[in-house]
C-alpha cells in the first residue's frame, strides 16, 4: 500500500482538483499534454507512475482530461515508467497530428471530465 499524503496528481481535470485537493496533493495544469510532460518531469525526478498514462479506451486526440497518479521513490532504476510516459507522449503526438482535440461544447467536455475522474475515484481507495 501507498501513503496517500506521499501521492500526486498530475491533472488538467478540475473536477479532480475540486474533489481531491483537500486529501492529495494536486499538480493542475492546462492541458492533456502538460499532463504527459509534467508527469515525465516527475519520474525523472524519481517519481514512480501508479496509474497508467494510456488509461481508458479513449484515444488521446478524443479527450481532452487526463488525470495521473505518481509516487515518490527511492529507486533510480525507474526505467519501465520512463519508457511508458515516452511511449504515452509519443502515442499523444501521433494521435494530434492525424486530428486535434475538439473544443466540445461544455456538456460534452463534462462528460469527458466525469470519466477521467471515475478512473481516480477507482484507484484511490486501493492506495
Amino acid at each position: 500500500m501507498f501513503e496517500k499524503e506521499k501521492c500526486i496528481i498530475v491533472t488538467n481535470n478540475d473536477k479532480v482538483l475540486r474533489k481531491y485537493q483537500n486529501s492529495i496533493k494536486i499538480k493542475f495544469v492546462e492541458s492533456y499534454e502538460e499532463v504527459l510532460i509534467t508527469t515525465r518531469n516527475f519520474i525523472f525526478d524519481r517519481h514512480r507512475l501508479l496509474t497508467h498514462p494510456q488509461a481508458s479506451s479513449l484515444k488521446p486526440n478524443q479527450t481532452p482530461f487526463r488525470s495521473i497518479i505518481v509516487y515518490p521513490s527511492d529507486n533510480s532504476n525507474n526505467l519501465d515508467d520512463v519508457m511508458m510516459i515516452e511511449k504515452a507522449i509519443e502515442v499523444f503526438e501521433k494521435f494530434r497530428k492525424i486530428k486535434e482535440i475538439p473544443k466540445y461544447e461544455d456538456k460534452i467536455a463534462d462528460d469527458y471530465k466525469t470519466i477521467d475522474l471515475s478512473i481516480i475515484d477507482n484507484v484511490i481507495p486501493r492506495l
